[in-house]
């Protein structure tokens, strides 16, 4: 019995010796890292030369001895293939201090000596740059992919497409410019998940959770910018200057800062709850369709110098935030009439109104008393008549007119007007004609808000707006 159990130790012994594979210093041939020599202990840098190709199966499992040096790198000058399956991700990391996010220094492709580097379905750790290319890829390409203690995980230059990939506690997520498509990926714990300077922006079914910034856009979207379907759960900064496009249908909860520094930018049917701040609107944003409730500031109204740059703000539900519904924090009057405070008298929503009520260099704030469901006019405040911002009736003193209206719109004014231009909140356009000298019959119309631009001849186009009962 005892000599038994010695051989089946030494042949124990023995097989967990032989199941790894130290491996380090040049490839000089093609080279197949198997399965069956997983895992790979990388002892020291690595490089396949010209003519070669390094192939790594799906399911093997990469180990960088980083105990005493952490500049450790795979370098490629032929052609290395690390392309795993859903099923078996190739993984790589360090050995020691797997929190490291510069435990070594990742995949170096040599394109000017022929290098090739293809890489997807893998998990990856402990790089400083996990896959570094002498010349940038036109896409960079990853899906079911995964980037843990990173120094910089993704560096764009052209493009990138991530389809259902994870980054967890990174420096950075992805970085860089021109085109991204971020599609179901999942950033948790980055320092910046996504820092871009793009042409056109692309993210959808996407969640960020505890990261410090979720994503910051560094400069104007030149081209369009589109973030739908996604939640941003407990992050420092969650959203930074968004800009020319669009922000719809998402969840910012228990954010510091939900949205900061909207510009240009359509923010619509998003639900924002328990953050510190949750919108700051700035230069020509428009904000409609919201739920801004429970936070600590609501909506912020910041960096704006002149009417016509305003932004648009109506049709939202702000309410039950702590310190303030809105904070005009410019020197303009605004109209926020088609918005809902859930206060059933002035005295209530005017505490979380902060305005030229209470502090002088601020603008004054029109707004309307809605019932509890936030359907029914109970009243209006009207705090202000001259020219204001925001598109409702005090936009512009030229024209007066009967609102709201149930059946016949009624412009007093002695110019005739032959025709207007109204469009619901959808964008949905109606022409109606005069039936008689300024009077408009909008029985056709569907009770609602409505936007109507009058044209005429030599004077500047009014726009103003109306609700039909």
């Amino acid at each position: 019995m005892y000599r038994l159990s010695f051989i089946f130790a030494v042949n124990l012994i023995a097989f967990s010796f032989f199941s790894q594979t130290n491996v380090s210093g040049g490839i000089y041939q093609n080279t197949t890292w198997s399965l069956a020599g997983s895992p790979y202990i990388v002892t020291g840098s690595i490089v396949v030369f010209p003519g070669n190709t390094l192939t790594i199966q799906p399911g093997v499992e990469i180990k960088i001895d980083n105990q005493v040096n952490n500049n450790i790198y795979i370098e490629t000058r032929g052609t290395l293939n690390c392309v795993g399956t859903d099923l078996l991700p190739i993984k790589i990391h360090t050995i020691y201090d797997t929190t490291n996010n510069a435990g070594w220094q990742g995949f170096v492709c040599t394109s000017s000596q022929g290098g090739v580097l293809n890489a997807d379905r893998f998990q990856i750790s402990n790089a400083y740059t996990p896959f570094s290319y002498e010349t940038p890829l036109n896409n960079y390409q990853y899906t079911n992919c995964k980037f843990i203690h990173c120094f910089q995980a993704i560096t764009v230059a052209n493009a990138v497409n991530l389809t259902n990939c994870q980054f967890i506690d990174n420096e950075v997520g992805v970085y860089g410019w021109s085109y991204f498509t971020i599609q179901n990926c999942f950033f948790k714990d980055n320092t910046t998940s996504i820092y871009a300077y793009p042409t056109a922006f692309l993210l959808t079914n996407s969640n960020f959770v505890d990261n410090q910034i979720g994503v910051s856009f560094a400069a104007n979207v030149f081209d369009s910018m589109y973030i739908s379907d996604c939640q941003f759960l407990n992050n420092g900064l969650a959203l930074n200057y968004p800009n020319n496009g669009t922000v719809q249908n998402c969840l910012f909860n228990d954010n510091t800062t939900a949205i900061q520094s909207a510009y240009y930018c359509e923010i619509l049917n998003n639900e924002l709850m328990y953050n510190e701040l949750a919108i700051e609107a700035c230069v020509n944003a428009d904000i409609h369709d919201n739920q801004i409730n429970n936070n600590i500031g609501g909506l912020r109204i910041s960096n704006v110098t002149n009417v016509v740059e305003s932004p648009q703000i109506y049709d939202n539900e702000i309410c039950s935030n702590t310190i303030y519904n809105v904070d005009n924090n410019t020197n303009m009057n605004y109209s926020l009439l088609s918005n809902c405070f859930c206060g059933l008298d002035s005295s209530t929503i005017e505490i979380y109104l902060i305005d030229g009520y209470d502090d002088i260099i601020k603008g004054l704030i029109n707004y309307t008393i809605y019932d509890s469901t936030c359907t029914s006019i109970l009243g209006t405040v009207q705090k202000f008549q001259a020219q204001g911002a925001g598109l409702d009736p005090t936009i512009n003193s030229t024209l007066s007119y009967t609102n709201p209206v149930s059946d016949y719109l009624k412009i007093f004014q002695e110019t005739a007007i032959d025709q207007l231009c109204i469009y619901n909140t959808n964008g949905q356009q109606f022409f109606i004609v005069a039936t008689s000298p300024n009077v408009f019959d909008l029985r056709v119309l569907q009770a609602g808000i409505y936007f109507v631009k009058v044209d005429q001849e030599n004077t500047t186009t009014n726009v103003f707006k109306v609700i039909k009962l």
